[in-house]
């Protein structure tokens, strides 16, 4: 059974290749949603295993978002997607619960790493901000 995901960015054309690349990888990508409300409300009616989420969005970022949504379900999986590298985003992530950090300079290969990795209750941080993520940790 394939993993079930749900995107969040407010760039549909980001959206739209981002389903299009993980759909070929066979991952099941049953929402997608615009800004960080639609996120949070789309997480708590499909249930995704993952919901991979941009930092800057409107309404609610992507810290927010994964706030909201691992107070209600801790077991779900959030990957951050995103072009930002400061340590302190990648911190506030972090201690937010999001278990995945990805930047978009990366290949689709990478996301769907980290898709997987925190699906099963692991994590996953681009090679950039893995130094910030495991100091953190440690």
């Amino acid at each position: 059974m394939p993993l079930r995901v749900i995107l969040a960015d407010d760039h549909q054309i980001v959206r739209q290749g981002v389903k299009y690349l993980l759909e070929r990888e066979g991952f099941d990508v049953v929402g997608e949603a615009a800004d960080g409300r639609e996120a949070v409300r789309l997480a708590r009616e499909l249930l995704p295993d993952v919901a991979v989420v941009d930092l800057t969005m409107p309404q609610l970022n992507g810290i927010a978002v994964a706030r909201e949504i691992l107070n209600s379900f801790p077991r779900m999986g959030v990957v951050l997607f995103t072009m930002h590298t400061e340590d302190h985003q990648v911190v506030g992530a972090l201690r937010s619960g999001i278990r995945g950090y990805v930047l978009k300079t990366q290949a689709v290969e990478e996301l769907c790493l980290a898709i997987r990795e925190v699906a099963l209750g692991g994590t996953y941080f681009s090679p950039r901000v893995s130094r910030v993520a495991e100091s953190y940790l440690h």
